[in-house]
């Protein structure tokens, strides 16, 4: 029998040809990912988020992103309710387009208004860095922004710039007070995607504080003191605030100057016609005309009032 024909030789040819196949295609794959610009492209925008992103223009329909999502709402938890119901009456009565969409995870969705225009975010924090990338109506809140923790851990006997260097400070991931507290210099942050997630990982000692809003954390507290049949969990002090924002409406894109003027004249009229507290009553929020809140709230002035660092904060 002549060597070609034996079994074993065919064998050893097939797996040589099969091998020197797969090589070749490898080497084609590598030479058209090397060549083809539009892959680069791809990969250097994502690796560089400072290049320029391209936005779609806007369609004549705004996008209203939800500040709730049906889990909360069965908990009961007011204030977001407040902002929706804010939110599509401020539309409504304006007499502007909108679609409404279920909440998503808050970077997702500045991601979709980095690309998009008519996107309706709410309530948004008009920090420095965002002004420019939105356009804006209100205030329709304000928050004050503070460190929280367990009160027996003792965190408050130290000054704001100490916890920056010290404390585990849980945040909520591409929020305005994770944007602020790494440009305060803050150490050892610990981001998450979602709020919910920051009680639980300081009960678990994951981190010391969280940063997030008094409001938002009772109604966890409230959650997780319900969860546990009568084992409430230890007492959380507010540590230190250190600033205090007023919170927008915030538009992504190039949309029309009349239409947010006309939102903005409808809000001002709420809040001079009644709608105003008449909608945060009915979601159970404080209306109080004497309170230093609400009277921030019904004066006109404070439109475009932004954020301010709280002087001592340190003291």
């Amino acid at each position: 029998m002549e060597k070609r024909n034996c079994p074993i030789f065919r064998f050893f040819d097939w797996q040589v040809a099969r091998r020197f196949a797969s090589f070749t295609r490898v080497f084609l794959f590598l030479i058209v990912l090397i060549t083809n610009p539009l892959a680069s492209h791809a990969d250097e925008t994502a690796a560089n988020p400072e290049m320029p992103v391209t936005r779609a223009p806007f369609d004549g329909q705004y996008i209203i992103h939800l500040s709730e999502n049906s889990r909360v709402r069965e908990s009961g938890r007011p204030e977001p309710g407040y902002f929706d119901s804010l939110a599509i009456e401020l539309f409504d009565k304006a007499g502007l387009d909108a679609r409404i969409v279920e909440q998503m995870p808050w970077k997702r969705l500045l991601e979709q208004a980095a690309h998009g225009s008519g996107h309706v975010l709410y309530p948004t924090t008009r920090s420095e860095e965002r002004e420019n990338k939105f356009k804006w109506v209100g205030p329709v809140s304000r928050t004050l922004w503070n460190l929280y923790g367990f009160a027996k851990d003792g965190w408050a006997d130290q000054g704001f710039e100490s916890l920056l260097v010290n404390a585990r400070i849980g945040v909520l991931m591409a929020s305005a007070r994770e944007a602020y507290l790494r440009e305060r210099g803050a150490e050892r942050l610990v981001v998450v995607p979602r709020e919910e997630l920051l009680l639980p990982m300081m009960q678990a000692g994951r981190i010391d504080l969280i940063a997030i809003g008094g409001n938002i954390l009772n109604h966890y507290v409230e959650e997780a003191n319900t969860k546990a049949n009568g084992a409430e969990i230890a007492d959380i002090d507010g540590v230190v605030p250190y600033r205090s924002c007023y919170l927008y409406i915030a538009i992504s894109g190039d949309v029309p100057d009349d239409d947010v003027s006309r939102l903005q004249a409808q809000l001002d009229q709420f809040k001079t016609d009644g709608f105003f507290l008449e909608n945060r009553q009915s979601h159970g929020l404080s209306t109080n005309p004497g309170s230093g809140f609400i009277r921030a709230m019904l004066n006109l002035g404070n439109n475009g009032v932004s954020c301010i660092d709280l002087a001592g904060v340190d003291n």
